[in-house]
């Protein structure tokens, strides 16, 4: 899977670069990690939702992983239209994940 191989980069290259001093938006990388995809989802409340935007937006550690996951996330749409994925589907997706060492918390 191309996509994982990416993503295993992205995340290996996160956790060599230091985190910043001053981390933007005012949080830390992995707040703003923590809360990606509720932004994605326009799920968190406005002043998070900003800090989220502003960190993702400016953080040259964070930002690949945003990029990564935006791709991820149009190519599924693309893939599928506005169909939702199928159960199955899901639970072959966390599967991967889980082998991969992610864990739903």
């Amino acid at each position: 899977m191309k996509w994982m191989e990416e993503l295993r980069r992205l995340l290996r290259r996160a956790q060599e670069d230091p985190a910043p001093a001053d981390p933007p938006g005012g949080i830390s990388c992995q707040a703003a990690v923590e809360h990606l995809f509720e932004w994605l989802d326009g799920e968190l409340e406005p002043e998070m939702g900003e800090q989220v935007a502003g960190h993702l937006e400016a953080c040259a550690r964070c930002y690949p992983l945003l990029t990564f996951e935006r791709a991820f996330r149009q190519a599924v749409t693309e893939a599928t239209g506005d169909e939702e994925a199928p159960d199955e589907l899901k639970e072959r997706i966390m599967a991967s994940l889980e082998s991969e060492g992610y864990r739903d918390s």
